[in-house]
Formats: C-alpha cells, structure tokens, sequence
C-alpha cells in the first residue's frame, strides 16, 4: 500500500466525511461534528480528541460510566450502599444467646447425668458403714410370743357358743302335728298362714299391740297372695330375760332343727310371743 508523501495530500486519498452515529442517549459527546483535518496521520495510527463536551472528571460513585443520572431517567436508580452493621448485630446476637442456652443446659443437665454414687462412673462411691444402713441394721428378731388360746381357738370357742345357744330352745314340732295354743304353736300358724294366703287366720294370730315391724311384715303378708309353697314348717320356743321366744321355719332336709345352722337355714323368722286372754299370739318378729 502507497502512502501519500509527506507535507502534502495525495489527490488519490479523498477522505470522505465519517457518518454521522445514530442517536443513542449513551453515547457521551459523540454525536458532535469532528475536528476538521485528515484523520490519518503519518504514522498510520489514527488520533481522536477528547470530545469537547465532555470535559474530564471524576466519576460519580455507584454510578455506572455513560448512563445518565438526571431526574426522570428511564435508568435505574443508584446502587445504596450494602448495610453490613446490623446483619453483623443480628448475627453475634444469635451466636451469643446461644451460647448461654448451652452453658445453663450443660449445669442443668450434665450433673444429674453423672451418679457420683456409682464407682464405675468415676465417683468413687461412698462405701462407707454410714452409706449402707442397712447392711449395720440388725435384722429383726422372729417373734417368740405364742398365739393366745383364744385365737387358736377362736372357730371352736364360737361353734360351742351357738351349741351352747341351740341348747336354751325347747323340743321341735312341726306344722303337721302341732297345737296352736302354745308360743311354738303361734309362731308355725303365721308362717302356714302368710304361706297359704289364709288373711283371717294370719291377723288372728298376731296380738293386739304389734311392734311396727310386726305391722309391716303383717302387711306385707296381707298385700300379697301367698306363695302357697307347702312347706312343712317346724316351731321351738324359749324363754330368755322372761321374755318367751319362738323360732318358726323349714329346714332343707325337711327333719327337725339339730344346731343353730338349721336356724339359720331357708324362710325362718324369730318371733317375740305374749299370750292374751288364754291364747298365745306374735307381737315382733325380726329374722
């Protein structure tokens, strides 16, 4: 390639003039018209000026070099600083609160896990006399007191009791063969009579003063019909403090009261019998 000579223009090279950049808002002070003069310079290196309307200066900070910063710009607005102190507060904040957790659940925590008791945990354990009372303790000495003759002989004392008590009534008779004039005899005609549901007979027998639970079993007997069961029934009678007694029942074999179990035993009352003008009759009955 031929270079034009020094110190003057080669008609060959005509420059023509550089087109005019498009309209772009970032570009700083390049849309103004070039100086005028040849652009290539003997060295072959092209030269450009500073743009004059843009003089040199300091960048603004936080702001990107070529976009505008004036107000209504289309560009967004510049970059706040970043706020590291109070990140850095949350954070020691954070790693304090827990360290102290930590330190109250290791004084807390740790010593009940460790049983200074035990010699294998590394507490040595206390194997003295005082730490074992009862190893010292003397073991209590078997009782030599005897049971009492009472208490060995409590059942029999009671059974001799009742026979004892069985012994005070008089002979049996039963509803079959009985005379109703007697305070036996009185005792078997109310129990036949509430059996049989014979109303007349049952109120006959019964005395003219009757304590109430006389009057309510009375009444009982009066309200119902009568189980009419057919039972034979057996009657004794005795006489304790002067007050005459009288027992009046059916035993389970059907045969006559030999103990006080027999008493005892099926639908028997206790009757307390008083005779009025010649006839004996019930005035309290109690089981």
């Amino acid at each position: 390639m031929t270079y034009p000579p020094p110190g003057g223009e080669n008609p060959q090279y005509q420059l023509q003039p550089e087109p005019l950049p498009p309209s772009d808002p970032y570009a700083q002070g390049y849309n103004s018209t070039p100086p005028p003069g040849n652009y290539y310079q003997p060295q072959g290196q092209p030269h450009y000026t500073q743009p004059p309307s843009q003089p040199m200066a300091t960048p603004q900070p936080n702001v990107q070099p070529g976009y505008p910063s004036a107000p209504g710009s289309v560009l967004p607005p510049p970059i706040p600083p970043a706020s590291q102190g109070a990140s850095l507060g949350v954070i020691l904040a954070v790693i304090v609160g827990l360290v102290i957790v930590l330190g109250v659940a290791a004084v807390l925590i740790i010593p009940g896990m460790v049983d200074d008791d035990d010699p294998q945990a590394g507490g040595g354990g206390d194997t003295s006399e005082e730490a074992s009372p009862k190893e010292t303790e003397p073991a209590p000495e078997p009782s030599e007191e005897k049971p009492s003759a009472d208490e060995e002989t409590g059942t029999d004392d009671e059974e001799t009791e009742a026979d004892d008590d069985f012994a005070t009534w008089g002979p049996a008779v039963n509803s079959d063969d009985f005379d109703p004039n007697t305070p036996e005899g009185a005792a078997i005609t109310y129990m036949q009579s509430a059996d049989s549901g014979d109303d007349a007979a049952l109120q006959a027998v019964v005395c003219a003063s009757p304590t109430d639970a006389m009057v309510w079993d009375m009444e009982y007997e009066l309200a119902g019909d009568g189980e009419k069961y057919g039972f034979l029934y057996w009657g004794i009678s005795r006489v304790v403090d002067g007050e005459t007694q009288a027992w009046s029942g059916w035993t389970w074999e059907d045969t006559a009261p030999a103990s006080q179990s027999d008493l005892e035993s099926g639908a028997s009352y206790y009757f307390t019998v008083v005779e009025e003008e010649g006839q004996w009759k019930v005035c309290d009955i109690w089981q």
